[in-house]
């Protein structure tokens, strides 16, 4: 073997000096950049065809897919219509306005640059280009926010399953725009809140009076009077009608920061956490819900060992009995565990599965495994949460008739496959999850619910004070038949006595 050369040593150091370099440069900024999925997630075609847009790009990852050409179609359209609007507004004309939005993008591209990866942009994307493809995505979504209905589609141009189509692909990891460009292209910082909250509704929002969006504040609440969204339940909410300023439902978000992409928005507020929920009659659910405070665990560094539990169906025949959670808020922290006597008590936020369902979810995965996000796993420890109590379609069923889940999605089966190829997905499952330290991605909520579950679920007493009740005051007939077969052992043993002990 020939000796190493310091031609070859050299070559070793600048390697070693570039991958530092590109190390500093990816974390100049604490936020995570705009990227691809994870290459681990790409590599699995089944996971990957959920990444990708069907209709509609944003940014410079998809934009040269030719399969998107009549989305590029609609960006031009919206975009104009969002100049006009503009320029009416700002009292202005139309090319004064294209000029200035466009000059406001050019003069900030060197920091929306550093948003997005270098592998995002590619190499033979220019600044010039760049700032072109921002303008035009930019201006067409914020028009896209704000126009979004799902009862009158017709506003955007488009028919509704269209629309729903392009909902969809907005929500892509790789389909997400920088909030800072959405900030220059849009008139007010309120505005813009405004607009999330609008996407995310699917226009419900627009549409109900005496909304507020709060400014800056210590809390970073989001006030909506009455009614609390639910992303993904059709992006339905559950009252059309506005209600006074004092029942306003307060939100406070799982993070100080500001959301960076829609995406992020979606993700912010689903892990949030609100010191007061309000139930469906009104009344105020405190954070510590019953048994289990989600602020912090008891202990977590002990380890609790095995689950020995695999579903819902084990948990039902030793008397756990899940019920919908409390509060109506569609928040995944909303996760309560309470033991009782000869039962327990497991309580799930509700759910609306659709045909979006598979994509939010896998991307919001995607997004949490991205190497510059430093975050807790709290999706990513959710789905792996239902995937130890979904084994297959019974559970699902279970699920649905205890009134967690409304399945849209199809077959109970399909919703159960669903959960069983997220979890093979996580990395929340690559270690012994449960038991718990601040080092590992495995949010302490899920951890300290299933602890508790464990902890009733091997309990002998409780256990067989369940498969008692359940095997003889499960139903009405297995009632009558009890006290049948008691009243006949009582008859039999007097009938014996007054044998044994004749009255004469």
């Amino acid at each position: 073997m020939s000796d190493i050369s310091q031609t070859d040593t050299k070559s070793i150091i600048a390697k070693l000096n570039l991958a530092k370099q590109k190390y500093e440069e990816d974390n100049q900024i604490s936020s995570p950049k705009i990227q691809r999925v994870p290459n681990v997630l790409r590599q699995n075609a089944e996971f990957a065809k959920f990444c990708i847009p069907k209709m509609i790009s944003l940014g410079p990852i998809h934009h040269s897919d030719k399969n998107l050409e009549q989305g590029e179609h609609y960006k031009l359209l919206w975009t104009s219509m969002y100049v006009e609007q503009y320029s009416k507004q700002a009292n202005q004309v139309t090319d004064q306005v294209t000029h200035f939005l466009l000059k406001t993008v050019q003069d900030n591209i060197a920091e929306l640059k550093k948003l997005f990866t270098k592998d995002a942009i590619g190499t033979k994307t220019t600044d010039k280009d760049l700032c072109l493809m921002l303008f035009v995505d930019g201006c067409s979504l914020l028009h896209f926010m704000e126009n979004v209905d799902k009862q009158r589609p017709q506003a955007l141009q488009l028919k509704l399953d269209q629309m729903m189509y392009i909902w969809r692909d907005i929500i892509l990891l790789e389909n997400q725009l920088p909030r800072k460009l959405l900030e220059l292209l849009c008139k007010k910082e309120a505005d813009l809140e405004h607009l999330m909250i609008n996407f995310h509704s699917m226009g419900d929002i627009k549409r109900l009076s005496g909304l507020k969006v709060p400014h800056e504040s210590k809390h970073r609440t989001i006030c909506i009077p009455g009614i609390a969204i639910s992303f993904m339940n059709k992006r339905e909410t559950r009252s059309e009608q506005p209600t006074s300023n004092s029942e306003e439902v307060k939100v406070q978000l799982a993070s100080k920061r500001k959301p960076i992409h829609l995406l992020d928005y979606a993700r912010t507020f689903v892990t949030s956490t609100s010191k007061d929920h309000v139930d469906r009659n009104g009344k105020d659910v405190k954070n510590k819900q019953e048994g289990v405070e989600f602020t912090k665990m008891a202990n977590p560094d002990k380890s609790y060992g095995w689950l020995t539990y695999k579903n819902i169906r084990d948990l039902k025949a030793a008397g756990i009995h899940v019920k919908a959670s409390k509060t109506d808020r569609w928040i995944w922290s909303s996760v309560s565990f309470a033991s009782k006597l000869f039962y327990g008590e497991l309580r799930l936020p509700m759910f609306m599965f659709d045909n979006v369902s598979p994509y939010f979810f896998r991307n919001l995965i995607a997004y949490e495994m991205c190497p510059d996000f430093r975050n807790s796993m709290e999706c990513c420890s959710f789905f792996c949460f239902m995937d130890s109590l979904i084994d297959g379609g019974e559970d699902v069923k279970e699920l649905r008739l205890a009134g967690v889940i409304q399945n849209l999605l199809g077959s109970d089966e399909e919703l159960a496959k669903l959960f069983i190829d997220l979890g093979s997905h996580l990395p929340t499952k690559l270690f012994n999850n449960t038991w718990c330290t601040d080092a590992m991605a495995y949010s302490k909520n899920y951890t300290e619910v299933k602890n508790q579950i464990e902890k009733h679920y091997t309990n002998k007493w409780r256990t067989f004070g369940a498969a008692t009740i359940n095997t003889y005051f499960s139903s009405p007939w297995s009632i009558l038949a009890f006290f049948a077969a008691a009243a006949a052992l009582a008859l039999t043993a007097a009938q014996t006595y007054y044998n044994v002990h004749p009255k004469n």
